[in-house]
């Protein structure tokens, strides 16, 4: 008996009555059906339903929300994203200098909201915390620790990841009062993406220079939310939330990233 393997590629749903209102398909039989499939198989209609610039059709692409702000050496209680956005408040990116946020910093045009004739479907958090780095424009001071450093104490890059997530709650506000995240510490929230690979030396150097390489980053499963569709001009806050300011160990400054991951629907232009 031959085995039959059905590739569908391209599906549409109404979502209201999770009806399927069309699927189209290319059907294998035999030995062929057993194969890897190789690249995606497109369809005229699959190309034309990603046609950019149609009128009265909305864009959809995946762009999750970002904001970055300083994390001070003597700790912050309260730390608010998405408040202030470009051209606003003063940017934290490695060697920008005192200068105003760009998209380096965030990429919200509008404070906590979304600009008209965009939209956002979120579908988690994450939260990036960088040991050392300021806005600096001196190209050895931008980066106060690095992974690999002769003249940093022991442990500090290390050590500054350790304390700061182990404290904090993060609550995601839509509207006046909807929260849909109120969760900590900060160590919930790892970063997607982070440094892979090692190295290290080691010398007879003295306890106050010595050659090291120390790396860590919060780890485990993404941060994912039960979807939610926040509207062009919608109000929404994200605040990180202390006991008390936590120091860094290093007592250098940090800066702290949060981003929404999701995607950004659009209006055709």
């Amino acid at each position: 008996m031959s085995k039959l393997t059905k590739v569908i590629v391209l599906g549409v749903i109404d979502w209201a009555s999770l009806k399927v209102e069309r699927a189209d398909a290319i059907e294998y039989e035999g030995p062929v059906a057993q194969c890897g499939m190789g690249r995606p198989i497109l369809t005229p209609d699959y190309i034309a339903s990603h046609t950019v610039g149609v009128p009265g059709q909305k864009d959809v692409i995946w762009s999750p929300l970002y904001d970055a702000a300083a994390y001070p050496s003597a700790g912050q209680q309260v730390f608010n994203f998405f408040s202030l956005p470009q051209g606003q408040g003063t940017s934290s990116s490695p060697g920008a200098g005192t200068v105003a946020k760009s998209i380096l910093d965030t990429n919200l045009v509008t404070n906590n909201q979304l600009s008209l004739g965009n939209e956002f479907y979120a579908i988690g958090s994450e939260t990036l915390f960088f040991p050392g780095v300021n806005n600096s424009t001196s190209t050895t001071a931008a980066f106060g620790i690095e992974p690999g450093l002769s003249n940093s104490s022991i442990g500090a890059f290390i050590n500054d990841i350790y304390n700061v997530g182990n404290g904090g709650i993060k609550v995601l506000t839509v509207g006046t009062d909807r929260k849909y995240i109120q969760d900590g510490p900060l160590n919930l929230f790892p970063p997607a993406t982070r440094l892979a690979g090692f190295a290290a030396i080691a010398t007879g150097a003295t306890a106050t220079a010595t050659p090291q390489t120390q790396y860590a980053a919060w780890s485990g499963e993404p941060y994912t939310l039960v979807p939610i569709y926040i509207q062009s001009t919608q109000q929404f806050t994200l605040a990180i939330t202390f006991a008390a300011a936590i120091p860094t160990p290093s007592t250098t400054i940090g800066r702290l990233v949060e981003r929404l991951r999701g995607y950004l629907i659009r209006q055709a232009t």
